[in-house]
């Protein structure tokens, strides 16, 4: 995988242009009325939602597995704590006020979601709050290529991509109550592509 995305950060470079998700801007409001200071990004690229919440004035580190990807965002987006390291075994040594995982779970399958997310939770503070994005199963592309596992497609060689819908998110995590469940149109513009896709997202906090 470190392989995979280094061979495509080098190639693309700003893959997803360097405007932020609307999620990002969406749940900046739900992090300040929380008064969210500190803010954890697994799988983080190379910043442009990491950079819309530091720009915001929150203290943001940022988990990559590819150097490429993080070379980018040094320059890109100076004031994130990059870390290089998988999201299946990150480890930071602190805990956050929100964890966002933006469009990352969904590029596993269901062992490795399963750890990612485990991952996820042991980094938020007890009255913290995390924010999961997905490819949803109301997204154009569901369906397509070879059922590997439920709702879990291979839509090329050796990369499989899950689907969510609304009760497997709202039901993600026992550890999880969820605040709010939503979809929304994410738009992608950059010099080698434009597309849109329709993604799932909640907003949870951890039960007492």
């Amino acid at each position: 995988m470190e392989q995979y995305w280094n061979e495509r950060f080098k190639k693309e470079k700003f893959i997803w242009g360097i405007e932020p998700g609307h999620i990002a801007k969406t749940c900046e409001k739900i992090f300040r009325e929380n008064n969210t200071k500190t803010i954890l990004i697994p799988g983080i690229g190379y910043g442009r939602n990491g950079k819309y919440f530091s720009d915001k004035g929150y203290s943001v580190d940022g988990i990559e597995i590819s150097e490429e990807a993080i070379k980018t965002g040094k320059a890109f987006a100076p004031d994130i704590n990059f870390i290089q390291g998988s999201v299946l075994d990150m480890e930071t040594g602190k805990k956050y006020d929100a964890v966002f995982c933006y469009d990352i779970l969904h590029l596993f399958k269901k062992d490795d979601r399963k750890k990612a997310l485990e991952n996820c939770l042991k980094h938020i503070k007890t009255d913290g709050m995390i924010v999961v994005s997905c490819f949803s199963t109301e997204d154009k592309t569901y369906g397509k290529g070879t059922m590997v596992e439920e709702n879990t497609y291979e839509v090329k060689k050796d990369k499989a991509v899950h689907f969510y819908g609304v009760e497997e998110l709202r039901n993600i995590h026992e550890k999880l109550i969820p605040i709010n469940i939503d979809y929304s149109t994410e738009k992608i513009k950059t010099d080698h592509r434009e597309d849109t896709y329709n993604i799932i997202y909640g907003v949870f906090k951890l039960k007492n």
